[in-house]
């Protein structure tokens, strides 16, 4: 019955959409006129069918172009994937003879632009029809008296089967981007939901009704997370998930002597203690940026000695775990003297001090001079990072491409690692957060670099997706910048979260060491980088400990006495609450106020049977009886305090007119707003009002009375 109704259902759905489109559609299944459109996409009918276009009109208000229509089926839901994109291949089959549609050669721009892999995307897809859109616009403003005369060309069947099937993979690769997505959102949301979890922690888990196993959570890194933050980013490490890192590295220290002062880097104290409450590690990025300085400290043993001497108080200092050794201008004249610096660096850090220190080295992705001698210094370091982060050729490109140049991109670089035999546990990927502008030539020649572009700048300015272009082949993203006239005068490249999925998922299936992160703090005020990181290398580990016999619930019971300590202590509570603030009693909604009932209760009865027993003497005795007055006195202390506990009980009433919050019109579950005041003050108001009606009754009515009618 169900499938009865879906397919009626999916029927009426595209006769709606044909007489909407306004389009005499006839099926044939051997040879159609020229103006027949065949409905299935598997034709396979002999010669070549075309489309004919009428003339364009004048009138285009409420025509609806066709790439618009594309745009706007593009758009699909989560429950009608599949019937929405049968729409788009019914919208570009069928809607060909509307006035104001894409014309034979849009058809062909776009299988062309779509032949090229770099357009294979979804936002790709988009962004060439709103290019098309818009040219289309340009092209219709034209003088009234100005009308085309010639028909445009027909679309070739063979083009719309050539759009059909390029379309429907991209369609297929943003509904796996989704259930990405989708997956990521569920990831993080067990991740999150461990946060602030106390260490150690126990937890049990029932197997039957007598056993169960002891067990503990804790959150773990399939690979290593290394952050590095450089010491112009000042405080933003306030904002930083330091969950998804394993370790946070401080960039850093040098030994130039030409730095500024103002250049010279904060105490890393309080980022320091922060990664330490995390349970992170801490290291020190140790840099040296000039090539002289570098020559300087390497063809002098004795300028080695001092640096080591004066790293490991900086680290003692910090208790810092390690150092990440980082020359960015090393020259293979110094091959074997940096090797020696490194030796002389792990003696000391590793054998001759009380801790073992952590030793990472920084090398380029591409080490043309041989400037570093690995098979040497991979037993005296833990990791090697290489060096994404530099941009370098004549051609505008991503600073770590998938694929490509063998020099720069990730594949063939690593490639060349690993053939040295060294573990590929021991190589991080060092990736930056910082995009590449370059300068495009207008005659197609050299392309010129010209600053690094922060992620979050890349944001600001172009918030939208719609102008991204992504690079297949590079796996990275790209925006183009244009003049007046619509050439493109720069490019800017960058790693956005959809191309580090990729390139997380390669370390992660290829057994790399992980992953480090160039600098922090450049995507300040934007979160989907940390998400990603967060999402790719955070696990949950559960470490069972123990199998346990489960036997029934302990119940506790409490003795009278207890049990009446326990309930006048938190009566106690509610007094005090109601001589400060009584809108905290509304949080209690469950709240049982039936004690000061009981309470009221009692005195009343009290002051009653006091009340019989004072009128009884009274009569019996008259004026003379010895203990009027102070069984009266008694009396009235016990109304006093029986009125008090009344108002007390009416005052915690939901259901009287006053008090603390009454029962509204709406229900239980109707939202009220708490209104009232502390009984002290209203004990205080009505006090004053007292005094102030004694007074006037002495000072202004009294002398007005006669001496016989005085009481």
């Amino acid at each position: 019955m169900y499938s009865l109704v879906r397919t009626l259902a999916g029927f009426f759905f595209i006769l709606i959409i044909f007489l909407f489109l306004k389009n005499d559609v006839h099926a044939s299944s051997v040879y159609s006129s020229p103006n027949s459109v065949y409905l299935s996409p598997y034709d396979t009918g002999s010669g070549l069918k075309t489309i004919t276009l009428p003339t364009f009109q004048k009138d285009t208000t409420g025509k609806v172009k066709l790439l618009q229509k594309i745009i706007a089926a593009l758009k699909f839901t989560k429950n009608a994937r599949a019937r929405e994109q049968q729409r788009v291949i019914t919208i570009i089959r069928t809607v060909m003879a509307d006035s104001m549609v894409a014309t034979a050669e849009d058809i062909k721009k776009l299988n062309a632009e779509l032949s090229l892999q770099q357009n294979q995307h979804f936002d790709s897809l988009r962004a060439l029809i709103n290019g098309i859109i818009a040219s289309q616009a340009k092209d219709t403003l034209l003088p009234p008296d100005e009308t085309p005369v010639v028909p445009p060309a027909p679309v070739p069947e063979t083009d719309v089967a050539s759009l059909i099937s390029k379309i429907i993979p991209i369609l297929q690769q943003k509904e796996k981007e989704e259930r990405n997505s989708e997956a990521q959102q569920k990831q993080l949301q067990a991740v999150r939901a461990l946060y602030g979890r106390p260490p150690g922690k126990i937890d049990t888990l029932r197997l039957s009704d007598t056993l169960g196993t002891t067990y503990t959570i804790t959150l773990g890194h399939k690979a290593e997370v290394l952050g590095i933050h450089p010491y112009w980013m000042n405080d933003k490490y306030l904002q930083y998930n330091f969950t998804a890192l394993s370790a946070i590295s401080f960039y850093g220290y040098t030994t130039e002597k030409d730095i500024k002062a103002k250049d010279i880097p904060p105490a890393p104290l309080n980022m320091f203690n922060l990664a330490a409450s995390a349970g992170k590690n801490r290291m020190f990025t140790y840099y040296e940026n000039d090539p002289a300085h570098i020559e300087e400290l390497l063809k002098d043993e004795d300028a080695q000695f001092r640096c080591i001497d004066s790293l490991l108080p900086l680290l003692q200092h910090y208790q810092a775990d390690g150092i990440n050794i980082w020359f960015s201008q090393l020259t293979a004249k110094r091959r074997d003297a940096f090797s020696r610096f490194v030796t002389l660096l792990s003696n000391y850090f590793q054998h001759n001090s009380q801790q073992k220190y952590y030793i990472a080295v920084t090398i380029p992705s591409y080490d043309d001079q041989s400037a570093y001698d690995l098979r040497t210094l991979d037993p005296l370091t833990d990791h090697f990072l290489i060096d994404f982060t530099k941009a370098s050729g004549t051609r505008a490109g991503a600073l770590a491409p998938m694929k490509g140049d063998a020099r720069r991109a990730i594949e063939p670089v690593m490639s060349r690692f690993l053939n040295l035999q060294i573990a590929p546990s021991k190589f991080i990927l060092l990736l930056s957060y910082y995009g590449t502008q370059w300068k495009k030539s207008p005659t197609g020649g050299k392309d010129i670099f010209t600053r690094y572009v922060p992620f979050s700048e890349i944001k600001n300015k172009y918030p939208g997706d719609t102008s991204v272009i992504y690079d297949e082949d590079a796996v990275a993203a790209y925006v183009e910048e244009k003049d007046a006239n619509g050439e493109v005068t720069s490019e800017i490249w960058f790693d956005d979260e959809n191309t580090l999925d990729v390139k997380y998922d390669y370390i992660l299936n290829n057994g790399l060491g992980g992953v480090a992160i160039w600098p922090l703090g450049a995507d300040d005020g934007y979160g989907e980088l940390w998400d990603e990181l967060g999402y790719k290398f955070i696990s949950i580990d559960t470490t069972f400990t123990d199998t346990i016999k489960l036997g029934p619930p302990v119940i506790v019971s409490e003795s009278w006495w207890t049990r009446m300590v326990k309930k006048v202590n938190h009566e106690m509570l509610t007094l005090k609450l109601l001589f400060t603030d009584p809108c905290q009693l509304e949080a209690e909604k469950d709240r049982d106020d039936s004690f000061f009932a009981y309470v009221t209760l009692f005195f009343f009865i009290c002051a009653l049977l006091l009340a019989i027993f004072y009128a009884y003497n009274v009569r019996m005795t008259g004026t003379e009886w010895p203990w009027r007055k102070v069984v009266l006195r008694i009396l009235i202390a016990i109304i006093l305090v029986t009125a008090f506990f009344g108002i007390v009980t009416l005052f915690l009433n939901r259901d009287v007119p006053f008090g603390i919050t009454h029962a509204s019109a709406g229900g239980a579950d109707a939202k009220s707003k708490c209104v009232t005041i502390p009984m002290l003050d209203l004990l205080l108001i009505f006090t004053i009002g007292l005094l102030l009606g004694m007074l006037i009754m002495r000072i202004l009515i009294r002398p007005l009375l006669s001496k016989n009618d005085k009481p």
